[in-house]
């Protein structure tokens, strides 16, 4: 594979500040690259056909669910536009966030991104009484909440503004009652409190990851 440039390289991923793919630059560029934020992973492949960043972290495969078949058949179509440069895994641990004061029992609704939600699905058979929520993303999920709740100082991506929120069908219910699946640095960063570590089915739940970059004068 071609070796990735490291001088802070812009960056693609899916999702919002704290998602995995955001720890995946981490861990490649060691904090020396900028990531660049995309709603979908669609929209993640189209800034490097734009001209909007230069690689793109991209996950394909997952230690508990085996492939992502939306991201692989992605890849495809973009076959002969993008080139796979570097490949890495990272550890995904799972932890069931709620807003501060807010206990175990109390909570109904869980929100995450649908892949975060399938590697969690122990967590959903036994305790029958959680209603797992699609969102968008996982740090994205926290963030809605943390909002909620009034915390937390990042606002939401431009591409995000006047979209409903995961809970927004679920609504009114008691802040307490919603709870979203995420790592424990989501937590950090929008001040929730981790409720249970590690809600992953597999202790060893992994996913990896494919660095993409646009191929030589491919526009899109």
């Amino acid at each position: 594979m071609t070796a990735v440039r490291t001088a802070a390289p812009r960056v693609a991923y899916q999702g919002e500040p704290g998602a995995y793919g955001e720890l995946a630059i981490m861990r490649q560029w060691g904090g020396e690259a900028t990531p660049v934020s995309a709603t979908t992973f669609p929209e993640t492949l189209s800034l490097l056909g734009r001209g909007g960043a230069d690689y793109a972290v991209i996950p394909v495969w997952n230690s508990t669910i085996g492939e992502i078949l939306d991201t692989t058949l992605l890849l495809t179509h973009h076959a002969s536009r993008v080139e796979t440069v570097a490949e890495l895994t990272v550890p995904v641990v799972h932890c069931l966030l709620g807003l501060p004061g807010t206990s175990l029992g109390a909570v109904r609704y869980v929100g995450s991104h649908p892949t975060a939600l399938a590697q969690c699905r122990a967590l959903f058979g036994n305790r029958r009484h959680l209603q797992p929520c699609v969102a968008h993303d996982t740090a994205g999920a926290a963030r809605e909440l943390a909002a909620l709740g009034g915390l937390g100082s990042l606002a939401s991506p431009s591409s995000r503004a006047g979209t409903p929120t995961w809970f927004e069908p679920y609504r009114p219910v008691e802040p307490t009652a919603l709870a979203v699946i995420a790592g424990a640095g989501v937590a950090r960063l929008y001040g929730l409190t981790v409720l249970v570590d590690g809600v992953q089915d597999n202790p060893a739940n992994a996913t990896r990851f494919v660095v993409v970059r646009a191929q030589d004068g491919a526009h899109w």
